[in-house]
């Protein structure tokens, strides 16, 4: 099934062939000398003309919406407890399904990670931001509990991955390069509920999904 971006793209060229068979018949007409049927021509030359600009104006709004608007799933969540305040959270790494499992005392979860964002131009030109997951730890709502209990906190082992801060380091003379930046999401320990972790061009985003969605792409992963 074609994309939206690709029927787009069809859809230009079209239009692209369209005028320029407009404008060979036009410059024929007028080489023999038939002014009327060549005027005419020219008239539907200018609205195919006319069609081109609108559908390239349309094709690069609509891809500058993907562009910037992109997200890629990059972990899912599962949630089950074990005692009060105390679950077993099981991570499920996208694309290749790897799976880690950590005991965690708290209310909510929370990763951290580390984040190169690009310019928005070098995002229009196929550049997506490039990330490292960090850590996962539990996470209480009450300030007390956080302060009175010693925090359960775990590296997250994913497939090895380039460290990003010697990346930046080493290229930030490009000028392609925005920022670098840690950043934490976290949400509640609800019980047997599946997370989405989401790569947008800007930072990580985190969804509740349900089973049939966690089953996709990864319906074997043990838990």
């Amino acid at each position: 099934m074609l994309s939206l971006k690709s029927l787009f793209i069809i859809l230009l060229l079209i239009a692209v062939l369209v005028t320029t068979g407009f404008l060979l018949r036009t410059f024929k007409k007028l080489r023999h000398k038939q002014f009327s049927a060549g005027l005419r021509n020219g008239l539907y030359s200018l609205l195919a003309l006319f069609l081109v600009i609108t559908s390239g104006l349309l094709v690069s709004n609509v891809l500058v919406y993907h562009r910037l608007s992109h997200e890629t799933p990059i972990a899912r969540l599962y949630i089950k407890p074990l005692d009060r305040q105390l679950y077993q959270v099981s991570v499920v790494y996208l694309p290749d399904c790897q799976l880690s499992q950590f005991t965690l005392k708290g209310d909510e979860w929370q990763i951290d990670a580390r984040i190169i964002k690009w310019h928005s131009w070098a995002n229009l030109l196929g550049l997506d931001a490039l990330y490292q997951l960090d850590r996962i730890q539990g996470r209480y709502l009450s300030i007390e509990q956080q302060r009175q209990n010693l925090p359960t906190v775990f590296k997250l082992e994913q497939q090895p991955q380039p460290d990003l801060w010697a990346l930046k380091k080493q290229f930030q003379w490009l000028p392609l390069l925005d920022a670098q930046y840690g950043q934490s999401i976290f949400m509640t320990m609800a019980v047997d509920q599946w997370y989405e972790v989401h790569l947008s061009q800007s930072g990580l985003i985190v969804r509740k999904i349900n089973r049939q969605q966690a089953n996709n792409h990864c319906a074997n992963v043990p838990l």
